[in-house]
């Protein structure tokens, strides 16, 4: 927003705000004034109001009824937020109760995944790193029949990943031991995109002509870690039926939709892809955030990043008029927690 607020319509904007949050009905000046902070009466805020109407900050959906935070205003209220994610040293024991980091990364992610729906009473949601970010702790093959072998990828996180691979040549077990051992040894410590250009190299070098065993690293290693068959970052859901629970009437049919689309995660994949780097605290609101439910979703997220390079996000994902004060702190400590790996020091 181009225009700036003063203090006043600013501390009014976030009354107004706070109140709808809180009951989900359009706003009268009578309202604000019994709780406001600021000493005014109540036709002066309601002329506070109409300002911050104009400056297309509040909406009246009604000419008789009170006035609702439009898009722009949640947003000017919600950054505000994003400046100072303070939580409770209270809470941050709470919540370091139920977490514990040092677990395998799929199980710590739907853990968290599940902890913050549990405290936020909205959808909880961890994204895993993308395989092709991830850094290779080792990489195993292993002959199942004639013609096919299993590649078990394992990530320096924690991450398994397994994949069935068709092959031409009929190889034996102790081939494949040694391919194995090739890569973990030359490979181990970088990131699979990393490797697989590696590969891609040694295919053009003479030697994969007439030395066996770099040519079964090239033809399993390349397949492996090839960007075709490797996931793009594991989304875990926790609390989705609570979008459902919260709905008004008018929102269940967009709500029903949206719900039926996790079970298809990659586009929410694809959306929160963009959001696996950065510091802080993030929110998409309403109408920024594309999808099914026509504009009433929003989403309060953190990216992470674990000791070994491996970047992952945490958030929340919910109705638009959900409880941004309670959960950005939330949010934002969780991100912390697993990005130290669950030391003392995280507490601020």
């Amino acid at each position: 927003m181009n225009q700036a607020l003063s203090e006043r319509e600013r501390g009014i904007l976030r009354e107004v705000v706070e109140i709808y949050l809180a009951t989900g009905e359009p706003v009268a000046s009578a309202a604000v004034s019994r709780r406001s902070l600021t000493g005014l009466s109540s036709p002066s805020i309601r002329n506070v109001m109409a300002e911050l109407e104009q400056k297309g900050l509040l909406v009246q959906p009604h000419t008789s009824s009170g006035r609702v935070p439009s898009d722009i205003g949640f947003r000017v209220f919600v950054d505000d937020l994003l400046q100072h994610p303070a939580l409770p040293a209270r809470e941050q024991r709470r919540l370091r109760a139920l977490l514990d980091p040092s677990g395998p990364l799929e199980e710590v992610l739907d853990q968290a995944s599940k902890v913050l729906a549990a405290v936020t009473a909205e959808v909880g949601l961890a994204v895993a790193p993308a395989s092709q970010r991830a850094v290779l702790r080792s990489i195993h093959f292993v002959l199942v029949a004639s013609n096919r072998v299993m590649a078990v990828v394992v990530t320096q996180g924690g991450l398994v990943e397994s994949r069935l691979l068709v092959v031409e040549r009929d190889y034996q077990q102790a081939e494949l031991d040694r391919v194995s051992n090739f890569c973990t040894e030359n490979f181990a410590g970088l990131q699979l995109a990393e490797i697989r250009r590696r590969l891609l190299s040694l295919m053009v070098e003479e030697r994969t002509r007439w030395d066996e065993l770099i040519t079964g690293v090239v033809e399993l290693g390349n397949r492996a870690v090839s960007s075709d068959v490797m996931s793009g970052g594991e989304v875990f859901l926790r609390g989705t039926e609570r979008l459902l629970d919260h709905a008004l009437p008018g929102q269940l049919e967009a709500m029903r939709r949206l719900y039926a689309a996790f079970a298809d995660k990659t586009s929410l994949l694809a959306l929160l892809d963009q959001y696996l780097t950065g510091v802080g605290p993030r929110a998409i609101l309403g109408s920024e955030l594309s999808g099914e439910a026509g504009g009433e979703i929003s989403v309060v997220l953190t990216s992470f990043q674990l000791p070994t390079g491996e970047s992952g996000v945490v958030g929340v994902l919910g109705h638009k008029r959900m409880d941004y004060p309670h959960i950005i702190p939330i949010v934002d400590y969780i991100g912390h927690y697993l990005g130290e790996g669950g030391g003392t020091d995280v507490e601020r």
